[in-house]
C-alpha cells in the first residue's frame, strides 16, 4: 500500500523539490499541496496519512493545521520541515503534536527515510533540533543564544545584518544561504518579536539589548 502525503509549503521551488523527492519513492504518493494556512486547512479533507508541514506560512503560523488534523484524522502523522531551528519553535511544535521535526537542509534520501519512519510511528528529529531537547532535559539555555533572546543564533545574526542596513540578498550572501531562506528567517524574527517591519525589529532589538545597532 502507498501512503498518502500532503505537502504544505509556501515556497514554490522547495515545494516542487519535495514533490519530486517523494515522487521517487514507490510507496509514497503526494495527493495534494498547499501554500497557505487557509489552503492547508482545506487540503486536510484529502485524508492524508502524513502531512509534510512548513511552519512559516504567509497567512500565519502553521500550528493550527496540526490541531485541525488531530481532530479530523487522529491517526494521521505530521512531519515538520522548516528553517526554524530555535529552541522555542522546536519545543512548541512538538508539544502541539508534531511527530517529527526536520530542517530544510535535510537531503532527499534522509527526507524519504524520515517520512517512512514517521509513518511507522517513530519521531525523527534533525540533530540541531534534537540538541534543544537535550538542553531542556539539562535545563540549559540554547547554545549561542543569549538567555533573554527569543531568537535563534541564525536569526540573531540576520537581525544584526539588517541593523547594519544590508538587503535580503546581501544578508543571504554574507550568511551563505538562499534569499528565500533569509525571507523565512525574517518571518520568524517578526513572529517572535511581534513586529511587522524591519524598522520595528531593529528598534526593538536595540532597545532590548539583543543587538548593538552599530554600523
Amino acid at each position: 500500500m502507498t501512503a498518502r502525503i500532503v505537502i504544505i509549503e509556501d515556497d514554490a521551488a522547495f515545494s516542487r523539490h519535495l514533490v519530486e523527492a517523494l515522487g521517487a519513492a514507490a510507496d509514497l504518493d503526494v495527493v495534494g499541496t498547499a501554500a497557505t494556512l487557509a489552503e492547508g486547512l482545506d487540503v486536510l479533507s484529502l485524508l492524508p496519512d502524513l502531512v509534510l508541514l512548513d511552519l512559516g506560512l504567509p497567512d500565519g503560523n502553521a500550528l493550527p493545521i496540526i490541531e485541525a488534523l488531530r481532530k479530523q484524522n487522529p491517526k494521521a502523522r505530521v512531519l515538520v520541515i522548516t528553517v526554524f531551528e530555535d529552541r522555542a519553535s522546536v519545543l512548541k511544535t512538538l508539544r502541539a503534536g508534531a511527530d517529527g521535526y526536520l530542517l530544510k537542509d535535510t537531503g532527499a534520501d534522509k527526507l524519504i527515510e524520515s517520512v517512512r519512519a514517521t509513518l511507522d510511528g517513530e519521531t525523527p528529529v534533525s540533530p540541531r533540533a534534537a540538541g534543544h531537547l537535550l538542553s531542556l532535559v539539562r535545563e540549559e539555555p540554547p547554545v549561542g543564544v543569549q538567555p533573554s533572546s527569543p531568537l535563534s543564533a541564525r536569526e540573531h545574526e540576520l537581525l544584526e545584518l539588517i541593523a547594519r542596513g544590508l538587503s535580503r540578498k546581501e544578508a543571504a550572501r554574507v550568511m551563505g544561504i538562499s534569499p528565500y531562506t533569509v525571507a523565512e528567517y525574517i518571518q520568524g524574527i517578526y513572529r517572535k518579536m511581534s513586529v511587522r517591519s524591519r524598522a520595528q525589529a531593529v528598534r526593538q532589538g536595540i532597545q532590548g539589548g539583543l543587538i548593538s545597532g552599530a554600523p
